[in-house]
């Protein structure tokens, strides 16, 4: 609907309006009229959680509309602001071009994206692996028959901050070693630092033990993860000493060495789907058969 059409339209209500102050003598205001006149109404049906990452996380806010009018109901503007703990994080407007249909409803996605490192510089300490609850709100502006309606929308949920879970070389256990072959399995402690559950989907490594690299892929690991959670996976490697050196092997049969692992971890937390990467060093022991 054009504004000329919408300004005649107006008019022709404002006339209806006048002619039902006539016709009850006085009685009633305007205004009275126009609160018992039928209002649009809006709602959060919904939020969803998208490219949940651990740099920032799309949250998709899904407004459900509704038209009393027989006319359609053009959308003009959306005001969002996101606060936790009544501290302001982040605000923004949304495109919400097009209209509602006559005597229905229409559904409207409000994204807002936020940033972990601009949420922890608005609200100071917060802690990797967190679970921060939040309160929106947001104004939605509609061009309403009888002029402009703002229609205030809220809602709470919970905002997730991953961390990383840490991973470490606990001991590496020896099936065979000898010059020519090396059989193995690595024993990682992975830890689940998040205040959520994960699943443990994937597993990528590399592996460097006493700076040489020695073995490198990935495996398919269903691991449930409570949180806070330490449990223990064991990956079984091989490989053929004699590319490393005589020196190389030597170390190998010793007692222990260091160690860097590194690699990306596929997880399925309650807020969606992640890729982690992680890095780690430190000491690890070899243990014979």
């Amino acid at each position: 609907m054009n504004r000329q059409s919408l300004c005649h339209r107006r008019t022709l209500l404002s006339l209806v309006v006048a002619l039902m102050l006539l016709a009850t003598g006085g009685c009633e205001t305007v205004q009275s009229v126009l609160n018992n006149s039928p209002k649009p109404g809006a709602s959060v049906a919904g939020v969803r959680l998208a490219d949940l990452s651990l740099q920032k996380v799309d949250l998709l806010f899904d407004v459900d509309v509704s038209n009393p009018y027989s006319v359609p109901l053009p959308l003009t503007n959306l005001n969002y602001a996101l606060a936790s703990g009544g501290n302001e994080f982040l605000s923004g407007k949304a495109d919400v071009a097009g209209s509602v249909p006559a005597g229905g409803s229409k559904r409207v996605t409000v994204p807002a994206t936020v940033t972990f490192v601009s949420l922890a510089n608005t609200l100071g300490a917060v802690k990797p692996g967190s679970v921060l609850p939040y309160d929106a709100k947001m104004n939605l502006s509609v061009d309403a028959p009888l002029g402009p309606v703002s229609l205030p929308i809220r809602k709470s949920g919970q905002l997730p901050v991953p961390a990383v879970p840490k991973v470490e070389l606990a001991s590496m256990q020896w099936k065979t070693l000898t010059l020519s072959e090396a059989a193995a399995v690595m024993k990682l402690n992975v830890e689940n630092t998040n205040q959520f559950d994960i699943d443990l989907g994937k597993l990528g490594y590399a592996l460097q033990l006493g700076g040489k690299s020695i073995a490198a892929g990935g495996v398919d690991k269903s691991v449930s993860f409570g949180k806070g959670q330490t449990r223990e996976i064991e990956i079984p490697i091989s490989f053929s000493p004699s590319n490393l050196g005589l020196a190389a092997l030597n170390m190998l049969r010793g007692k222990g060495a260091s160690y860097s692992i590194g690699g990306d971890m596929a997880v399925n937390t309650p807020f969606g789907p992640m890729n982690m990467p992680y890095q780690r060093s430190g000491q690890t022991t070899f243990l014979s058969k």
